[in-house]
């Protein structure tokens, strides 16, 4: 008997799910733990992967659509099984016809004329097999979708939203309308040099994260200049002794690893609230930042406090290179208990983070810069970099977010301190 693949929830803030690419098709037999599917959620690109051994037989949401958690995807049975009729989605399916009326109540219509064989028509618009975004994008459009009548990239030719936007030029036109209509003002269509189109399901997920948190989570922020000349004199001296095995270490590599010794010494600040209750962090479960091409995730590193500089430097490099392959699991973007965001790679001096709850903060890490110090009655050229504490005000205090930066600080300015 044929099971059917529901839209999985692959993050915790997920409400749908967009197939990205299907990469096993109807037909081809599949093996519990096969990827036959990559799913864009509202955080990264995962793999869906079968639950059960047979045969793919029936792709019901097609590449570039989106279906609610729980809708059936695709069906997989026995090799020659045949699909059920209630395997169609609901908007493959013909729509009702109306209700004959009575002989003796509808008036009589005066005789029309006789139309062509319905081999000679083309078939009608809502005849033609489309998902229901692609109809509302063709229909605010005002493109006729019978000219792309069985040349859609769904399964049977089905029309999908990829074909309209490639059909109107890349442009999204129901997103420009809906941009219009909620405007504040009014606006006009957009100039030559313009162009609307549709957030990712993950940029609207930071979004409005951000949003909530801006909103309902009380932020204060503590700053911090770190003496960092004697963490990059070791970070140099570990990739020189490195480089033979092919392992390199990063300066966040060294802070996350800081981060999370200080957290378990400071209990009173790695606590989270909720609800009106503090949730206690046995483990420090650090996130670490990663910039997309579109977007930004934020993958786990657990229980970095019983992790050696190496290996955070080995599952750091992992996790964010499948965090731009869009192959990290959903274990892997849950549960942390504090973020790290390093903008200083590109250069960024200082600069203040989002606290991303129910974590209790985050840490923001600028760029090292080199500039002159008084030592005593010295003046010495020293390694300084900024770094902003941003903490959620319910669940800790300004005292326990200073100590916390004193600890951060401490082990940042004595290195050997890290590699114990």
């Amino acid at each position: 008997m044929a099971v059917e693949v529901p839209m999985p929830r692959l993050s915790d803030t997920m409400e749908q799910g967009t197939v990205a690419r299907w990469l096993k098709h109807e037909g081809d037999r599949v093996v519990e733990g096969d990827v036959i599917a990559e799913i864009d959620t509202d955080k990264a690109t995962m793999e869906l992967t079968a639950f059960e051994d047979g045969v793919l037989l029936k792709i019901l949401v097609g590449e570039g659509e989106s279906a609610d958690l729980g809708t059936p995807i695709a069906l997989i049975g026995s090799e020659g099984e045949e699909v059920p009729e209630t395997a169609a989605r609901e908007d493959d399916a013909p729509e009702r016809e109306p209700a004959a009326e009575a002989p003796s109540e509808r008036p009589r219509a005066a005789p029309e004329p006789a139309e062509p064989p319905a081999s000679e028509q083309p078939p009608a618009s809502d005849e033609v097999k489309a998902s229901p975004i692609a109809r509302r994008m063709a229909m605010n459009a005002g493109l006729d979708l019978r000219g792309l009548a069985g040349r859609g990239s769904g399964p049977d030719g089905r029309i999908v939203k990829v074909d309209v936007e490639r059909a109107l030029g890349g442009k999204d036109v129901s997103a420009e309308r809906s941009a219009a209509a909620h405007a504040t003002a009014p606006a006009g269509p957009p100039t030559a040099t313009e162009e609307v189109v549709d957030a990712t399901p993950m940029l609207r997920a930071v979004a409005q994260r951000m949003s909530e948190s801006k909103a309902t989570v009380p932020h204060f922020y503590l700053n911090a200049e770190i003496d960092v000349s004697r963490t990059l004199e070791v970070r140099a001296e570990l990739n020189e002794a490195l480089a033979g095995e092919g392992e390199k270490i990063s300066v966040n590599d060294l802070v996350v690893r800081a981060v999370a010794l200080a957290l378990i010494e400071h209990p009173k600040f790695h606590r989270s609230w909720n609800d009106g209750k503090l949730v206690l962090h046995k483990s420090a479960h650090v996130g670490i930042a990663v910039a997309l091409d579109d977007g930004l995730i934020v993958p786990v590193l657990r229980s970095v406090e019983q992790k050696s500089v190496r290996e955070i430097a080995r599952e750091s490099r992992d996790l964010a290179e499948r965090a731009r392959a869009g192959k990290l699991r959903q274990s892997e973007i849950e549960g942390g208990t504090f973020t790290v965001s390093n903008l200083g790679m590109f250069g960024i001096p200082s600069f203040s983070a989002v606290v991303n709850p129910p974590e209790p903060g985050i840490l923001a890490v600028g760029a090292a810069v080199r500039r002159a110090v008084v030592e005593g009655e010295a003046v010495e050229i020293r390694s300084i970099m900024a770094v902003t504490l941003s903490v959620d005000h319910r669940a800790t205090s300004g005292a326990e977010g200073a100590r916390l930066l004193a600890s951060i600080k401490s082990r940042l300015e004595q290195p050997l301190l890290l590699l114990a």
